[in-house]
């Protein structure tokens, strides 16, 4: 069973007369949103198919934290707005957007990331804190909290290794305020009128104090441990994952938890921790410190089904890492391998699964050339969509209107991230890389030629078998041929490239047309 699939089925057991679900996921505006935080979308939204698929209504929803203070400046903004430390205590909803498209800092990251999703062809309902704080859509919680904050210390304390300090008790308050004059929450509560619902302020930046309704002012928020639960009750959440530090024993979701039971009298949604993902070669991944890859780079590289296929076979608590060397290719051969496999009816049941939830247009809509060729004949041809389809037609291969949507992908990974791969046949003959060479790699070099010469047509196996009959010899054992061959194929690459490494040479000798080439192979 797949692991969307046990939790709708817990879900469902747990609630069996209940009609329609909410699964829901929170994100923090704090930068570009990273990759990583899509497995906070994933996991709900596979979790929410699997609910339909048995029967069920259920509803996704991703709530923008764009209320939360800027704590730190991302690397990149502070690149391109030196002082945007001025707004540091600020919510990122009224922050200007330093890149001047668009109304605050949060609107510019919450835009990016909507348009990765529904890329991604997720449907999705978006909550945006700001907007609901500031309408008074929590003044009820805002009050619970504020007349139960002795009882809500008590339930911090529980989880704190250091004893309860009655003063501390008497001056808690669950609740951060931003100043009417400079928009901080830099700011100390100096007193709370329970029967009017009023409290004093003050701000320590800019001095100002003031005494606000608590039912009026709407530029109080709750702490986060306390905001969390406040909003399950509200929205009606039924189940929503978080990160597993959330999950450790003193977590923000055990106690959120029992904020929710013993504070605003609510069940707390079914939960799910899910591991980090990271960047090789970089480490994890962080929106405020501008450290992350975002899913509109992902999707410059990797078909969305394919990211989708990503995040639904790896279970929610196991990490993977992201990054953009070949290891795309083999993760682009293993998803072809694995749809075949489904359309044949020989896939099992856990990766049958896998492609129902992550196939955005169906089974049947694919592309048939695989990455890893279009990647060896594409940057020959400075990847025209019209030449790489003359040349896949010449081997019998079909290159359609998906194939082209997966050739500007091979443009964008070899061009972005693998340039080394960037093949450009040489414009003359090697004649000074050809002096350097001994007389069996010459040989080598002109018997290739006149292979090549003395045949109409150059079949890719044919090739492939003539080349390895030239290099091995039956006397060596595998491990010293397998060297021959790395030797021997370094220098086709040079006379052709001028590099030690090329496209797959079977595939590019039989493909492209050889009075391209020919002339570089004749000294």
């Amino acid at each position: 069973m797949h692991w969307a699939e046990r939790i709708a089925e817990e879900l469902i057991n747990e609630n069996p007369d209940k009609e329609e679900f909410l699964c829901a996921a929170g994100t923090s505006p704090s930068g570009s949103v990273h990759i990583g935080n899509f497995r906070d979308v994933a996991t709900p939204l596979f979790v929410v198919e699997a609910l339909k698929r048995k029967g069920k209504k259920a509803r996704l929803m991703l709530s923008w934290d764009e209320f939360d203070r800027l704590r730190k400046v991302p690397k990149n903004i502070a690149a391109i707005a030196p002082d945007f430390e001025k707004y540091i205590g600020m919510p990122y909803c009224m922050i200007p957007d330093p890149h001047g498209e668009c109304e605050s800092f949060a609107e510019y990251n919450e835009k990016e990331y909507e348009k990765s999703l529904e890329e991604l062809g997720i449907d999705i309902e978006y909550r945006y804190q700001g907007k609901e704080y500031r309408s008074g859509r929590y003044v009820e919680g805002i009050i619970t909290a504020m007349k139960k904050r002795k009882e809500i210390y008590d339930i911090l304390m529980k989880y704190k290794t250091q004893d309860s300090d009655e003063g501390e008790r008497e001056t808690y308050y669950p609740i951060g305020v931003y100043c009417s004059k400079c928009n901080k929450d830099f700011t100390e509560v100096l007193s709370y009128d329970e029967d009017k619902d009023e409290i004093t302020y003050k701000c320590k930046v800019c001095g100002n104090v003031e005494t606000v309704n608590l039912r009026t002012y709407h530029m109080v928020k709750l702490m986060w441990k306390i905001d969390w639960p406040m909003r399950w009750g509200v929205e009606g959440v039924d189940f929503e994952p978080g990160g597993i530090d959330h999950a450790a024993a003193s977590g923000s979701y055990v106690v959120a938890k029992d904020i929710a039971k013993e504070i605003f009298g609510v069940k707390a949604p079914k939960f799910q921790p899910y591991g980090w993902l990271s960047i090789a070669g970089l480490g994890d991944m962080h929106s405020s410190t501008g450290n992350n890859i975002t899913p509109a780079t992902v999707l410059e590289v990797y078909e969305p089904e394919m990211v989708r296929w990503l995040f639904a076979k790896y279970a929610p608590t196991d990490g993977f890492a992201f990054n953009f060397d070949d290891t795309i290719i083999r993760h682009y051969s293993e998803f072809d391998k694995g749809l075949e496999a489904v359309k044949n009816g020989e896939a099992d049941e856990y990766n049958k699964a896998v492609y129902e939830l992550c196939m955005i247009r169906g089974i049947n809509v694919k592309a048939k050339v695989p990455f890893g060729v279009l990647a060896s004949v594409a940057p020959i041809v400075d990847f025209n969509p019209q030449a790489v389809r003359e040349i896949l037609a010449k081997i019998g291969v079909e290159f359609d209107e998906r194939d082209e949507e997966r050739l500007e992908r091979v443009k964008n990974w070899i061009t972005k991230h693998q340039p080394s791969k960037m093949y450009k046949l040489l414009a003359k003959r090697n004649d000074e890389y050809y002096a350097t060479l001994s007389d069996e790699e010459k040989e080598a070099i002109r018997k290739l030629a006149e292979y090549i010469e003395s045949r109409d047509f150059v079949a890719e196996q044919e090739v492939q078998q003539y080349l390895y009959g030239i290099i091995n010899k039956p006397e060596l054992t595998k491990k010293e041929n397998t060297a021959r061959q790395q030797r021997f194929f370094a220098v086709f690459y040079n006379v052709l490239f001028g590099t030690d490494k090329g496209p797959r040479l079977y595939l590019f000798l039989s493909a492209i047309d050889r009075s391209k080439y020919l002339n570089l192979l004749k000294f």
